[in-house]
């Protein structure tokens, strides 16, 4: 056969192969490359092949360095699927401590006035504030604040005129008073509180979230309202005659005005009434429902308190004593407060 002739046959040969190689073709990428060497056939279709220009394709990773990187991952489990690794994640930044908000250190600042006064409400009724959980404030104050009329040596009641007795004062106005405790001995609401549970009532030292829950709540007792008298003190239009003729003696020959100062009805010095030593001047206003009176709860009746104190002011000021008729009207006056 001549060479003319050999190539033709090579060329039909080759024509007639081209299917099996376009098969064999399409699982090549997926062939390891050292597995096979080409063929004749397939040497012979790539020198007739046009030669083309391809965009490079990701290779896929070897076998065995995709059995190393899934030898890290989690082992699946049916109906879950594997999370996507990231290929760089950056370093996350720590996240910052948890602050645990409780109840009792809940900082002061971070409740509304409403809801810290109805912390000291509880507070205010709460025993455990004592020593041995004997008492509560509410025990001497109801929980109005008010006083029960007692007089106390401690945690225990004694006989009103006991001299080492004192009696309980109310705490309607007491964010008005100008100082506190019998004896003047507490600057601030804070201080009197704080030296009640510790000293009268032996309970553990108060912390700084007790005291102000327990001071916003005593700073919401005010006063029931005064038909007779002005918030200055002075009567209304409308009260009485005995009311009016008693607030003239008031500021005028009695001389309750001198210690018992508008209008908040006291002063921050401390005075010798001669019932035993130097002690603050009480508020008056609210002051007919808070019998015993004095430090020591002496006198039983608002008269005799007023009668006993005009006695005083008098012998001081070398001025005259009051008429029976002058002490009604006084008497009328104080007590209308």
């Amino acid at each position: 056969m001549s060479f003319a002739g050999l190539k033709s046959a090579v060329v039909c040969l080759s024509l007639l192969a081209l299917p099996a190689l376009a098969a064999d073709m399409s699982t090549a990428p997926y062939m390891h490359a050292a597995e096979t060497k080409p063929s004749l056939l397939q040497m012979l279709a790539s020198a007739w092949r046009p030669k083309t220009v391809h965009t490079a394709v990701a290779t896929p990773a070897p076998a065995h360095q995709a059995r190393i990187r899934h030898a890290a991952a989690a082992p699946r489990t049916p109906n879950h699927k594997t999370p996507p690794v990231a290929a760089a994640t950056a370093p996350e930044t720590p996240a910052a401590e948890p602050i645990t908000v409780g109840a009792a250190a809940t900082p002061p600042g971070q409740l509304s006035e409403a809801e810290l006064a109805a912390k000291g409400l509880a507070l205010f009724n709460d025993a455990s504030l004592s020593g041995g959980s004997k008492a509560s404030c509410a025990t001497c104050h109801f929980s109005t604040g008010h006083t029960n009329n007692k007089t106390y040596v401690g945690l225990d009641a004694v006989a009103d005129g006991d001299p080492n007795g004192r009696n309980t004062p109310t705490l309607w106005g007491v964010g008005e008073r100008s100082v506190f405790g019998w004896q003047g001995q507490a600057a601030t609401l804070e201080d009197s509180i704080r030296g009640i549970i510790v000293n009268r009532m032996k309970g553990p030292d108060p912390s700084k979230e007790t005291l102000a829950a327990l001071v916003a709540y005593v700073k919401t007792l005010n006063y029931p309202a005064n038909w007779q008298v002005r918030e200055d003190g002075t009567p209304r239009d409308d009260a009485s005659p005995a009311v009016k003729r008693g607030f003239e003696l008031y500021v005028g020959d009695g001389g309750c005005g001198t210690c018992h100062q508008l209008s908040t009805f006291d002063k921050k010095s401390r005075d010798d009434i001669g019932t035993g030593g130097k002690f603050k001047v009480p508020a008056l206003r609210a002051v007919a429902s808070t019998a015993p009176y004095f430090h020591d709860g002496r006198t039983a009746s608002l008269r005799d308190a007023v009668k006993l104190m005009w006695e005083v002011y008098a012998k001081k000021m070398e001025s005259r004593l009051p008429t029976e008729a002058e002490l009604d009207d006084l008497t009328a006056y104080v007590g209308a407060l």
